[in-house]
């Protein structure tokens, strides 16, 4: 991280999560409520068009790029069932045992990765190395496994079979890398590397995330899930995770021990439990030691309070304003 005099910065408005259009199936038909999305009732044409490209090639100080519509890909790829609910894909678990959960192999015949493989390689086309061709929304370990298992069987999992459970965050793990992995050879560099959350890295890369860390104890975290975290940055030369601000207080001192992890990404919570004041001094911890990135809805007064605490030195705001 050089010294410099301020972060990288975009800050727009704030807008609530709303609903998408109906998602059109390949018999031209749009998606019914509780429909169950299969990769061969989805067009590649159609779900490329659907990404579209970027109308500018910069917001604020950040890179814009295409990314594959979010279908909740690694969800499907291990074998959850996704269906279209209240005007988004939601996974649901594949097995509430832990000794009844399999997860599919993760291979060229893979219907789901398949597809996805379809989608990335007509983007990465239609592209023709003008803009990136960005990662779609990828769980990371934890998260897959409780998608797998279900977040209650999850919670009691980790406290009554963790030797299990452990088993189950490295099958999840490999899989990640897996799908990851063939995403990325199949999307291609932009400019010899990788744009996460519209910052450049000068080689190859990926996200991960932990939002399901939420369910964890600092120890469980340490014990159970960072390993497979390190895994993960093992295996790119570039690594950044996304967490949540609910999510510092269980994870902050383990990421910053993991050496090869190049960045930390926090979605700040709203509405949530915490605020910017509560969760200041992990962020402040976080921007010490790792390249931090700053996502989500915030107050001017908390904007300023950003800007007058934390360093600008490997800061990076994307952010929104909302009211007071």
């Amino acid at each position: 991280m050089e010294d410099v005099s301020q972060p990288l910065m975009s800050v727009g408005e704030y807008h609530p999560l709303q609903s998408r259009r109906p998602l059109q199936l390949s018999n031209g038909l749009e998606i019914e409520q509780n429909t169950e999305l299969r990769p061969d009732r989805l067009d590649t044409e159609y779900f490329t068009g659907l990404s579209g490209s970027p109308d500018n090639a910069f917001q604020g100080d950040f890179i814009r790029g295409s990314t594959p519509y979010d279908i909740c890909w690694t969800e499907a790829i291990i074998g959850c069932p996704i269906v279209w609910k209240a005007g988004y894909p939601w996974s649901e678990p594949i097995s509430e045992c832990l000794d009844d959960l399999t997860i599919l192999e993760i291979n060229e015949d893979n219907p789901w990765l398949a597809k996805l493989l379809d989608v990335t390689k007509c983007l990465a086309e239609k592209s023709n190395g003008r803009y990136p061709v960005c990662q779609p929304l990828m769980r990371g370990p934890i998260d897959l496994a409780t998608a797998a298992l279900g977040d209650e069987p999850t919670v009691y999992a980790i406290a009554d079979q963790p030797a299990k459970l452990r088993e189950l965050l490295e099958e999840c793990t490999t899989a990640f890398i897996d799908i990851a992995s063939a995403f990325q050879e199949t999307s291609g560099l932009f400019q010899g590397g990788v744009v996460e959350y519209g910052i450049h890295a000068p080689g190859p890369g990926i996200r991960t995330q932990a939002d399901n860390a939420a369910l964890m104890s600092p120890r469980s975290y340490r014990e159970l899930l960072r390993p497979c975290d390190e895994r993960v940055c093992e295996a790119f030369e570039y690594t950044l995770i996304h967490t949540h601000s609910a999510c510092l207080r269980v994870m902050t001192d383990s990421l910053l021990d993991i050496k090869k992890l190049r960045a930390i990404q926090v979605s700040l919570d709203y509405p949530g439990a915490t605020s910017v004041a509560d969760v200041m001094p992990f962020l402040k911890e976080m921007n010490e030691h790792k390249p931090l990135v700053l996502t989500g809805p915030v107050t001017q007064a908390e904007l300023d309070e950003l800007l007058d605490t934390l360093s600008p030195r490997g800061l990076c705001l994307l952010l929104g304003l909302r009211e007071d």
